[in-house]
């Protein structure tokens, strides 16, 4: 079994006090054969019951904790060709910033690292 990672730490769009989430777009992956799994996999959270009302591209995700202690959810049947990965926030101290319209920035280290995993039989 191959495993393939992609880290999704950069390029978020941060909250702000008019939107409290975390926004991160992203493209499917590429060379994705029949039979791969895609997996969201998120390691180190501090904060991971915040992920519990994540979605992707508006479906809800059905994490579960991995042998590792870490969180995975298979997103393989919510991929589409462009992805908007949702991770709504209720405490303002959860990063949101006013960098501007359009701004990126990193997710917290509290938040743990998130990896898009394709993983091939």
């Amino acid at each position: 079994m191959s495993r393939h990672a992609i880290h999704l730490g950069t390029a978020w769009e941060p909250p702000t006090a008019a939107a409290m989430r975390w926004l991160r777009c992203f493209g499917r992956p590429t060379g994705i054969e029949p039979g791969d799994r895609v997996v969201l996999v998120c390691q180190g959270a501090a904060m991971s019951a915040a992920w519990q009302d994540a979605k992707l591209n508006d479906g809800p995700l059905a994490w579960h904790t991995a042998a590792d202690g870490g969180l995975e959810c298979d997103v393989t049947d919510l991929l589409a060709e462009r992805n908007l990965l949702v991770v709504p926030v209720s405490d303002p101290q959860d990063g949101v910033a006013d960098l501007g319209r359009g701004a990126r920035a990193m997710l917290p280290a509290a938040w743990g690292r998130l990896s898009m995993v394709v993983v091939s039989d």
